[in-house]
């Protein structure tokens, strides 16, 4: 007998098979002829010979114990050309409706061991050829995805999203990145080059850095501190400042503006310059050398405890400045440690009142016991006030402690820190040796004016 094909045994119905299992030595063509035979059979059998009856029965038996029904998928039997057969038609199991073993890309869903089958072993189409659903991390790269590692690891080249790791995406890329905040903003903690920020990256950093030019250059516009370059910071800055000492003191040789002090700039250089007019020859010269210097009674008047010699000298430089006259001033004064002759500038020019008047060509002339005219004139130009002392029956007078040349004498009011004992005086409108100590001493008591020159 000929074997069907799978397909054709599969497309068989049901009546079909239980007609094959009637037809036991073969069916008539025509369906009539066959009821024509049994009505003759049974004819024959009612008249004839029932022993022929009999052996047709057993004959048509013995057929249909030998031959059987004929096999078909899902027989439960494996037959010639079939993988297997377990016996039902259900798709979902290991062995399809068509006798056939079930594989991936059979287009048939393998319950439990299939996640998806599209009937291909393409990858990338949404079912992979192992027959697994397509996603980010299988190893698979799809159209979607720039790369796919088989990992959902973020530290590494390909990121959980399925693309290529980047400076910016918000993964730290291990042994490549020291951050990574998730944007490419050059101004906060992690700049573009997800290398943590630092002076000297050549990224300003807010609020943290004032200025950020990439080198460690301290002669530029921005200091190794990130911090901009400033007047008086103490680095020069190449081409804008000729000096930079670190401090705004105008008496030393780098002056307002980080310039290098010149005489004419208006600052006067201690040590090194007598006087700075800014050029206006207001009583200094080009050379910044005094044309003169003043001296004065002070307007004020004072006991015997003035502060030391420190706080006359400060009395005198206020009186000055109140009157508005240039320079610096000292007090005609002596204690034990200095005097007028150990710490005055011993001028060469003349020494001149406020109104004009000369009283000495020089130190010199000052100390020869002898004045041009009398010391009797205020830093206002006003007249010398009366004190509380008496010298000569003159109560024009001041508190010295000093001979006319400048040296120490006697008695100085403990050094002018006390209002008790005595002290040599001058007399204010004379010209004698008297103008610094006329002979007597008056109480450090009364109040009393004193001299002042400038420096």
């Amino acid at each position: 007998m000929p074997t069907l094909t799978l397909a054709a045994r599969r497309s068989r119905t049901a009546p079909l098979l239980l007609g094959t299992l009637l037809c036991l030595t073969g069916c008539p063509d025509d369906p009539t002829e066959g009821e024509d035979e049994i009505s003759t059979s049974t004819s024959e059998s009612s008249t004839g010979d029932s022993t022929e009856t009999s052996a047709d029965t057993t004959e048509s038996s013995s057929t249909e114990s030998t031959e059987g029904p004929e096999p078909f998928c899902g027989d439960g039997t494996v037959d010639d050309g079939e993988e297997c057969d377990d016996g039902n038609v259900t798709d979902t199991d290991a062995c399809t409706n068509l006798c056939t073993n079930a594989v991936c890309g059979d287009g048939s869903l393998q319950d439990g061991v299939e996640a998806c089958d599209d009937g291909n072993l393409d990858d990338d189409d949404g079912c992979s050829s192992t027959c697994l659903i397509e996603s980010c991390g299988d190893g698979i790269m799809q159209a979607m995805e720039e790369c796919d590692d088989g990992n959902t690891d973020d530290t590494d080249a390909c990121t959980s999203l399925c693309l290529t790791a980047a400076c910016g995406d918000g993964f730290m890329q291990a042994g490549v990145e020291e951050c990574d905040d998730g944007n490419l903003d050059d101004t906060d903690a992690c700049p573009s080059t997800c290398l943590n920020a630092f002076c000297g990256d050549g990224f300003t950093q807010a609020d943290v850095e004032a200025c950020d030019d990439a080198n460690m250059d301290d002669t530029d516009a921005c200091l190794t501190t990130c911090v901009a370059a400033s007047c008086g910071d103490g680095l020069i800055q190449v081409g804008v400042e000729q000096c930079d000492d670190a401090n705004m003191d105008n008496a030393d040789d780098c002056v307002d503006g980080c310039l290098a002090a010149t005489c004419g700039d208006g600052f006067q250089q201690a040590g090194v310059e007598e006087c700075d007019d800014g050029g206006m020859n207001g009583g200094c010269t080009e050379q910044c050398t005094w044309l003169s210097r003043f001296a004065f009674v002070t307007s004020s008047l004072y006991t015997g405890n003035m502060g030391g010699i420190a706080g006359a000298d400060a009395e005198c430089n206020m009186r000055a400045q109140a009157a508005g006259l240039p320079g610096t001033y000292m007090a005609w004064l002596s204690d034990n440690q200095v005097t007028p002759a150990s710490r005055f500038v011993q001028s060469s020019v003349p020494y001149i009142k406020t109104n004009g008047a000369k009283i000495a060509d020089n130190w010199a002339d000052l100390t020869d016991s002898s004045l041009d005219s009398a010391l009797d004139t205020t830093e206002q130009g006003t007249p010398s006030p009366d004190g509380g002392n008496t010298c000569n029956s003159s109560i024009r007078q001041v508190f010295t402690g000093t001979f006319s040349n400048g040296l120490i004498a006697t008695n100085t009011c403990s050094n002018w820190t006390s209002e008790a004992g005595q002290a040599n005086i001058g007399q204010t409108n004379i010209t004698t040796f008297r103008w610094s100590n006329c002979g007597s001493t008056g109480s450090c008591a009364a109040a009393s004016a004193i001299y002042c020159f400038q420096q």
